[in-house]
């Protein structure tokens, strides 16, 4: 599969846990706002055996695994290679997704213990912000209940991107949460402008005031914690 790069260890990627941060290359979304823009492509990275990631991984001082990207489960040997990764009797692995391919994040499922949960705007906004060619949010209404029907940490956030992300994005949101009957923490990190946002789009896009999503977080539902993790 398509490797972009490894971090031999991490303190930030997973809570409380040291993990070796692995980038796959390729992502199926054009998000305006990504800051691994590189990874975008589908021919980013290299193509890398797996055994070969783990040998290269095996010894690293960490207590874990970060898979991220790029979009990870765009590749079909995902679920191999966090198999190999459990194999080597890792504590935690935890994986990265905007859950657009359910049918290869079923299959990884049994492998994981956490996942982050890129939720990127309102159901009805999702093709306009991911710039898809066709609207994703059926699949990744399936990955999130896929997710939520399993043992797995599911921990859900949303980058707030000044220009392009609303209050009323977070309320709806909020009203999905409620109806699929997810309950846990949500985290809303703010956006901050980087070398890794293609100039393009850059310009258009701001850091949010804080106050704004205070305000839209006010009325959260029932049993969702929201962390504002502004930076």
């Amino acid at each position: 599969m398509r490797i972009a790069s490894i971090i031999d260890i991490s303190l930030v990627d997973v809570p409380s846990i040291p993990v070796t941060v692995i980038f796959t290359g390729g992502c199926n979304f054009n998000c305006p706002y990504c800051q691994n823009a590189s990874l975008i492509p589908l021919d980013s990275g290299s193509e890398r055996e797996i055994a070969e990631v783990v040998r290269e991984t095996r010894d690293y001082l960490s207590d874990g695994y970060c898979i991220t990207g790029g979009e990870p489960t765009i590749h079909r040997a995902l679920p191999e290679l966090l198999k190999a990764l459990r194999a080597t009797g890792t504590s935690h692995i935890n994986l990265n997704t905007q859950g657009s391919v359910p049918s290869v994040l079923e299959t990884c499922i049994p492998f994981l213990d956490s996942v982050w949960f890129d939720m990127k705007a309102a159901p009805e906004r999702y093709q306009e912000v991911t710039q898809s060619k066709s609207d994703p949010w059926p699949r990744v209404r399936k990955s999130f209940e896929l997710l939520l029907d399993s043992e797995v940490k599911l921990w859900p956030r949303t980058t707030y991107v000044g220009n392009l992300i609303t209050p009323s994005d977070i309320q709806r949101i909020f009203e999905f949460f409620s109806e699929v009957g997810f309950q846990g923490p949500y985290h809303i990190q703010n956006y901050i402008p980087s070398e890794g946002v293609r100039s393009e789009y850059a310009s258009a896009l701001t850091t949010a005031d804080r106050s704004e999503v205070e305000a839209a977080i006010v009325n959260s539902p029932p049993g969702i914690t929201v962390h504002l993790d502004w930076r």
